[in-house]
């Protein structure tokens, strides 16, 4: 099942966004996510948050139709995207695939990479039109579409045996370490590319 999480950052592109979630089997709105939901006219199927930032007029429409709330308190520990993280791992996911988790508030967006992260093995991305992020923990192969460029920069501490087919700067069992900037801008040379680890956590990100 492919579950679909809607976030309150930036969408940006909703005609896009909204196609792209014709393909979800299950659809979540994050608190303020919900006014994403909105704008496109979609239903989601499971709201999550403090509620603080939700549109209330969306809001009393989902609870008319039934639509499950999960609800917790402002001042707590995880945010309502890594709630709604833990909900979409809980449904046993198979894929997950997340919007509106990039621009607004950059501690935000860093943050989201690292909730990114608990999916572990289960294929998970924060989408946008411009912008695909995904997580390498030990085998990743992505295709080209119309990006123009992909960066590898490590999110743990480093990220060691790192090989890579089908781009133009290849790596050929290197380490790259935090703090160390050059798997950035690196450009395909196939129409896939495949990325494999030994050890640690990377970001894939594909830009356009």
């Amino acid at each position: 099942m492919q579950i679909a999480i809607i976030a309150n950052g930036d969408v940006g592109n909703y005609a896009a966004t909204k196609k792209k979630l014709q393909c979800a089997d299950h659809i979540v709105a994050c608190d303020g996510g919900l006014r994403h939901a909105e704008i496109m006219s979609v239903w989601p199927d499971a709201i999550i948050g403090d509620l603080d930032s939700a549109p209330s007029n969306y809001l009393s429409a989902c609870k008319l139709r039934g639509i499950p709330l999960h609800t917790y308190p402002t001042e707590k520990d995880d945010t309502d995207f890594a709630l709604a993280m833990t909900y979409a791992l809980a449904m046993s996911a198979s894929s997950i695939i997340i919007f509106g988790a990039l621009g607004g508030r950059i501690d935000h967006t860093v943050a989201n990479f690292h909730v990114l992260a608990m999916a572990q093995k289960i294929p998970a991305e924060i989408w946008d039109v411009n912008t695909s992020v995904q997580i390498v923990f030990d085998r990743l192969c992505l295709q080209q579409e119309d990006y123009k460029t992909i960066s590898l920069i490590p999110l743990s501490t480093e990220v060691a045996g790192i090989k890579t087919q089908g781009l133009v700067y290849p790596l050929s069992g290197e380490t790259l370490r935090l703090g160390e900037v050059r798997g950035v801008s690196n450009c395909f040379n196939k129409n896939e590319a495949c990325i494999v680890i030994k050890s640690g956590v990377l970001l894939a990100i594909r830009s356009k």
